[in-house]
């Protein structure tokens, strides 16, 4: 039976148009939903990641004839840890949103190499080739920055942020206006190559910067910078029985006081080699406690450029010289278990990027101690959004 009605051209192109319009609803809505898994995700991870609890460390800054050597214990009750070559020109896109619905979006400036201790993008601490330095210590009194127009970065991420985009500490502290840091239970020490050193802080809701004449020591633990530094004035007037106290009970207090001693020291006779006593400094001030021990001692040369490091695992000091890296976006992200069986010069042991050993070290972690139930499945999502980061250089060599 023929139709009641004919189909003209244009009422099949109005069909057409209908059938993409729902097409495109539906991919959007797909789309909304897994940015709010993977953002549900992230704040678990970042959470599990750095819990105050569980968390401690020592960093410190020596000024080496005007150039920086930053010192960073490592101190947690995980020892597993990847090492990242984290590439410059890779253009990233983070799926949470600001208040106003805005997202941070940056391609990196400098390339890096950070020690993880979750997976691919989840700096600790590490160093860049411009000299930049920073490492992450616990402060159970941080207070998060309340959501606004600005797009939030978990605590992991905003440290890569910086080693994607600083040079200076200048540049870490004008980020604030940018970007907000959300979902940490940290505070950080950062200082750029000539040595010039910066304490941020999140209290009460805002940013605290120690740097220049209200930062009379460099150095670090889990106490406020504020805190920290009366302590340790303070401790000069009963120095004998203060001295027993750092022999026999390691507290974050004591372990700043020995780091700021240390730095104040430094080079007092004209024979100190800077990263040598550094490693001195991180073995007075480790921590032996069963909970909390110290598992990586790193040693950030921005001078030379090179980053020195040891693990409770591996007592073996590996070193990675920067100008034997590639940090073309080009060629594929370099990696490496913290622990490998390695001495001397590494800089050529990196394998190339894998996304089953990354995958397989975030299920580790969250198998072992994670403080959520997460399927492998969707840790697999959560992974492959940060690997799907591209690399400008391509775009433009394909233009």
């Amino acid at each position: 039976m023929a139709p009641d009605f004919e189909v003209v051209p244009w009422m099949a192109a109005s069909c057409e148009y209908l059938e993409a319009e729902i097409l495109a609803l539906e991919k959007k809505e797909k789309e909304t939903v897994m940015k709010t898994r993977i953002k549900l995700l992230l704040t678990i991870a970042l959470f599990s990641l750095t819990s105050p609890t569980v968390l401690a460390c020592t960093s410190f800054v020596l000024d080496d004839n005007g150039f920086a050597v930053f010192g960073a214990n490592f101190d947690y009750r995980i020892h597993e840890g990847l090492l990242f070559v984290n590439k410059r020109n890779v253009a990233k896109t983070i799926l949470d949103p600001s208040t106003t619905g805005e997202y941070a979006k940056w391609t990196s400036k400098y390339g890096s190499l950070s020690f993880n201790v979750g997976g691919y993008q989840f700096a600790q601490a590490g160093m860049n080739e411009a000299g930049l330095a920073i490492s992450t210590m616990a402060l159970d009194i941080t207070e998060n920055p309340p959501p606004d127009e600005r797009p939030p970065l978990e605590t992991a991420i905003w440290v890569q942020y910086q080693l994607d985009n600083a040079s200076s500490i200048e540049e870490v502290i004008a980020s604030d206006s940018v970007v907000r840091i959300a979902n940490t239970t940290n505070h950080y020490l950062v200082s750029d190559r000539t040595g010039s050193s910066a304490v941020i802080e999140f209290i009460e809701g805002e940013m605290v910067v120690h740097t220049d004449e209200s930062m009379p020591v460099k150095a670090l633990t889990n106490n406020t910078y504020e805190e920290s530094v009366s302590s340790w004035e303070k401790s000069r007037w009963w120095m004998f029985w203060k001295s027993l106290e750092k022999i026999f009970w390691k507290s974050s207090l004591n372990r700043f006081e020995i780091a700021a001693d240390q730095v104040k020291s430094f080079n007092e006779n004209g024979k100190d080699k800077a990263v040598e006593y550094a490693f001195d400094t991180l073995e007075k001030t480790r921590d032996d406690a069963e909970s909390n021990p110290t598992q990586w001692s790193m040693v950030f040369d921005a001078g030379n450029l090179q980053i020195h490091f040891h693990t409770r695992t591996n007592p073996e000091i590996r070193s990675i010289t920067f100008a034997m890296l590639d940090f073309s976006c080009t060629t594929p992200v370099g990696m490496l278990d913290i622990h490998q069986d390695l001495s001397g010069d590494i800089s050529n042991d990196f394998m190339s990027y894998s996304s089953e050993v990354n995958l397989n070290h975030f299920l580790l972690f969250f198998e072992k101690y994670g403080l959520v139930d997460i399927s492998p499945e969707e840790i697999k999502e959560f992974t492959q959004h940060f690997e799907s980061f591209e690399c400008s250089e391509l775009e433009e060599w394909a233009s």
